[in-house]
């Protein structure tokens, strides 16, 4: 007898924990440091105030506590029921969960959302996170589907990543299975890493089977602040359930704010009436860095630093002075009489108060306008401008594209790069690009209009005028640009240039063959006194022609045209921006010696094939 009692005394020591032990059990929660939250869970039965609990960090006291029970946090919680369904639950067992999972749901915090989950080779979403009475009981109301399989850590790892996404400050997971994990792909170290660093804990039930391994779920529990419960048949879920479902509603939410440095390591031990001291631990966050902790310079002093602001500066300096010097050189040197005179009385000449009524702009430009008027190419460059009817004047075009050039050198260096100053020269060539686009169109408009007006031309011959007769009627008849130039062709005849001299001017400002055709005619008719209106009717029928062939070759050409402009243009935007969405990707191109190199090889190939394309497509008529 006295031996069945010392076997008895000993089996009831060796027996399982049962499923809530007396004291409270502490997790931490989600908060934004200094904050620090803890989840403090109390048999039922036991309520707790804030003066209850003490909490010292360090040693120290902490103020100020706050201690909020489940009932008054709501979404701010959440629990994910995860149910073993291998084919080891076939039968009683299976049934008898699905009871305890009912038993939960009933005496769970009804604020408190709650999610259930189904696994075995995978993991099921049988309810999402809700707080519905009829979607629980609609989800708990019959038994899953069985299958292979025991992936623990794979479930566990969904129910993790439901409560993170939920963004919840604390989760609670609660695991059922009578069965040891069978090849889960995530690793258990990852998922409890995980689930720590959401603040979830996980509580653990394990129904002895004949597959049964305890240590796994004994673990999770461990290293998760939860606690591990094991029932040795299927029909002690239910209780157990049962009581894990009214300590979880009798959860409170103790909060301060800590008034520990950055990266201390912190010992927490909280005092809670009735269960004694529990210790935690934890590592306070580092201060906030804001960017990327390197030192930038202004926009400022990036300019007036820079090297090629220095150069720009310098460019700029020695224009003035060759300005200034050219305006001191090209003041005549001669004394007039009104100057003279001005001497001993007071008469202004016009010049004086012509310089005197104007502004300081206007005298930089007529200064500017004198020096430039001495190089060969601004005669040319100020007819093309008369040509193509741009009303600015010359000297102004030329120094605000100075200026323009400038600014752009200086914005793409300081916003991209160094080397992309360079693209800033290309802003001349942009204008007069654009100057000269004016200029063909004004002259195409002449060729288009030629054929009509050489028509109306040899009409009026027919009609009994002369040459210069048959001209003053198409200056009448004609639009714009026609009838500014044949009435230039007018105007020098009567002021006693000679008409085929005064085509030759025309044609050469229009750069049209065809009109020197027409010259030839009146040197024919001056000379000879040629049938000129049959004369010009072939000239117009072989203009017509040519006209057609120029439109068609403009026609097959323009797929060409179109592809040097879409090759030639696409590496530079693509460059820019990539150069604007993400800087750091060019930094081996734009900072090394063989980047710099690729970077110019690559230039001088677009421009090269940009040439070769307008060179293959430009056919001449």
């Amino acid at each position: 007898m006295k031996r069945l009692l010392v076997l008895a005394a000993l089996v009831a020591t060796l027996a399982p924990a049962p499923a809530t032990a007396a004291e409270a059990k502490v997790s931490q929660a989600g908060a934004p440091f200094p904050y620090r939250a803890f989840i403090v869970s109390e048999p039922a039965g036991r309520r707790l105030s804030a003066a209850d609990v003490r909490v010292r960090e360090n040693g120290e006291p902490v103020s100020d506590l706050t201690v909020l029970p489940a009932g008054a946090l709501g979404a701010r919680l959440g629990v994910v029921l995860l149910l073993d369904t291998s084919e080891s639950m076939t039968g009683k067992p299976i049934v008898d969960a699905m009871a305890a999972a009912r038993s939960f749901a009933v005496v769970r915090n009804a604020g408190e959302p709650l999610a259930i989950q189904a696994f075995d080779s995978t993991a099921r979403n049988l309810l999402a996170l809700t707080i519905n009475r009829r979607k629980i009981d609609g989800a708990l109301s019959g038994a899953p589907n069985l299958g292979r399989g025991t992936h623990i850590y794979d479930a566990l790892n969904t129910a993790v990543l439901t409560l993170s996404r939920a963004r919840v400050s604390a989760g609670t997971i609660v695991l059922l299975s009578d069965g040891d994990d069978t090849g889960s792909k995530a690793a258990v170290a990852d998922v409890v890493a995980r689930a720590r660093a959401a603040h979830i804990r996980v509580y653990t039930v394990g129904l002895r089977s004949s597959a049964f391994v305890a240590e796994p779920l004994q673990t999770l529990a461990r290293d998760l602040d939860g606690e591990y419960t094991e029932a040795a048949a299927s029909s002690e879920l239910s209780s157990i359930f049962h009581e894990l479902g009214t300590r979880i509603a009798n959860d409170y939410l103790v909060t301060y704010a800590s008034t520990q440095g950055p990266k201390q390591r912190v010992n927490v031990a909280l005092d809670v009436a009735g269960s004694g001291r529990i210790v935690k631990r934890y590592v306070t966050p580092p201060l906030p860095t804001y960017g990327s902790g390197e030192f930038h310079r202004s926009l400022g002093v990036q300019f007036w630093g820079s090297p090629l602001t220095m150069l720009l500066v310098a460019l700029l300096a020695a224009g003035l002075v060759a300005l200034s010097a050219s305006i001191l050189l090209t003041q005549p040197r001669s004394r007039t009489l009104r100057r003279r005179m001005g001497e001993f009385v007071s008469i202004a000449s016009a010049e004086e108060g012509e310089h005197q009524g104007q502004s300081m702009p206007d005298r930089v430009f007529t200064g500017a306008e004198k020096g430039l008027s001495h190089a060969r190419w601004w005669d040319r460059f100020t007819l093309e401008l008369e040509i193509a009817e741009i009303h600015m004047p010359a000297v102004q075009i030329v120094l605000w594209t100075f200026v323009g050039t400038i600014v752009a050198m200086w914005l793409l260096a300081v916003l991209l790069s160094g080397i992309f100053a360079v693209l800033g020269l290309g802003v001349p060539f942009i204008i007069r690009s654009f100057l000269k686009r004016k200029l063909r169109k004004v002259r195409m408009a002449f060729g288009d209009q030629l054929p009509d007006s050489l028509q109306v031309l040899a009409s009026a011959l027919r009609a009994g005028h002369s040459l210069i007769g048959a001209l003053a009627v198409v200056v009448e008849e004609s639009a714009e640009p026609s009838k500014r130039e044949f009435g230039r062709i007018v105007t020098d005849e009567q002021l006693g240039v000679p008409l085929e001299e005064a085509l030759d001017r025309v044609a050469k400002r229009m750069k049209s063959r065809d009109l020197d055709q027409v010259s030839v005619v009146a040197e024919l008719q001056r000379r000879t006194g040629s049938n000129s209106a049959e004369v010009l009717d072939r000239v117009t029928d072989t203009v017509r022609e040519r006209f057609a062939l120029r439109r068609l070759v403009r026609t097959l050409t323009a797929q060409g045209r179109m592809s040097r402009w879409v090759l030639t243009g696409l590496p530079i935007g693509l460059l820019l921006l990539i150069a604007v969405l993400n800087p750091g990707y060019l930094h081996p191109l734009l900072h090394t010696g063989f980047g710099k190199f690729l970077l110019i090889v690559g230039a001088v190939m677009v421009t090269t094939g940009s040439l070769v394309i307008k060179k293959i497509v430009e056919i001449e008529v």
